[in-house]
């Protein structure tokens, strides 16, 4: 019985050699990663740059960290079972193919988490960035408005924006200086930039079948737009495919009403599709969830 040849058992040398390297550098590369990006974000000044910097990059960047950590965990795959690697090639691509599914198993379970289980803790982090005290430039603590004093302070374009939720405005005043800020949050609902007045506030009034779809051809829908603001309207034609199935319409509910106003703190809807997915919305008063009630519908809900 011959053992293996010396070319092997130094091919086999230079090849752990190569993934000891390669692991390190990966695993370093994945902290160095995780540093800057905390570095990135504690070097930003204010709360609301805070805010925008996480709900853009914090996931994205965790994503690619893991996917780096994951190909360490491939690397170091690679150099475990000496013992029998040594007895045939073979057994060199079989460790491979098992270390790659380790890899793509961790990366992917990496990835199930930072979709469903992380954006919980994420909104978490953003509400307590939104809501945290800003402080004036004479360094006096300034008070967040409500929705109804805000106002005053947005022009009509701005308050069109929040009537059909696609944009929420922060209002914050220092009360011996006067000073105001006023940050932009992304709303509940889509709306499309207007051309004419550039605000977001063009909304969807109703869509109309020219060519109803058939089995063998494409249909034509057409989709009317108006801005809430300036009232300009805007037309686009939308394919229909072909065999699509029908989904049961979301119903709105009628004479929506909730007494005790005054007592109410802070409202939350939770809706859930037939799909199952979930969506929760927190408002401020029962005037503001009605109206966005009857403006809601699932297919515009903003992706958080």
């Amino acid at each position: 019985m011959y053992g293996p040849s010396q070319s092997y058992i130094d091919f086999l040398d230079k090849w752990h050699q190569v993934m000891y390297i390669l692991a390190a550098a990966s695993f370093i590369a994945s902290i160095i990663l995780l540093v800057i990006h905390k570095f990135r974000f504690s070097s930003i000044k204010t709360n609301k740059g805070k805010y925008d910097f996480l709900k853009l990059n914090q996931v994205r960047q965790y994503q690619l960290i893991f996917i780096v950590f994951s190909a360490a965990i491939f690397f170091i795959g690679n150099t475990i079972g000496d013992a029998t690697i040594v007895k045939s090639l073979v057994y060199v691509f079989v460790r491979a193919f098992i270390s790659l599914c380790v890899a793509t198993l961790v990366a992917y379970v990496n990835y199930l988490i930072l979709k469903f289980y992380y954006p919980g803790m994420l909104e978490k982090q953003l509400v307590k960035l939104r809501y945290a005290p800003r402080i004036s430039k004479d360094g006096n603590k300034m008070r967040l408005l409500s929705e109804e004093e805000e106002d005053v302070h947005l022009d009509q374009g701005m308050q069109a924006e929040e009537n059909v939720f696609s944009v929420d405005y922060d209002v914050w005043v220092d009360e011996k200086t006067k000073e105001v800020q006023i940050e932009k949050y992304p709303g509940y609902l889509e709306a499309l930039k207007c051309g004419s007045c550039n605000f977001q506030t063009l909304t969807l009034e109703n869509e109309e079948i020219v060519k109803p779809a058939t089995r063998e051809e494409e249909g034509v829908l057409i989709k009317h737009y108006k801005c809430t603001y300036c009232q300009s309207v805007r037309h686009t034609k939308v394919p229909i495919a072909k065999l699509i199935d029908s989904i049961s319409e979301y119903q709105l509910p009628k004479d929506y009403v909730l007494k005790g106003q005054r007592q109410v703190k802070s409202i939350m809807i939770e809706i859930v599709s037939n799909k199952g997915d979930k969506k929760e919305f927190f408002f401020q008063n029962t005037k503001q969830a009605s109206e966005f009630l009857e403006n809601f519908n699932f297919d515009t809900v903003r992706e958080s």
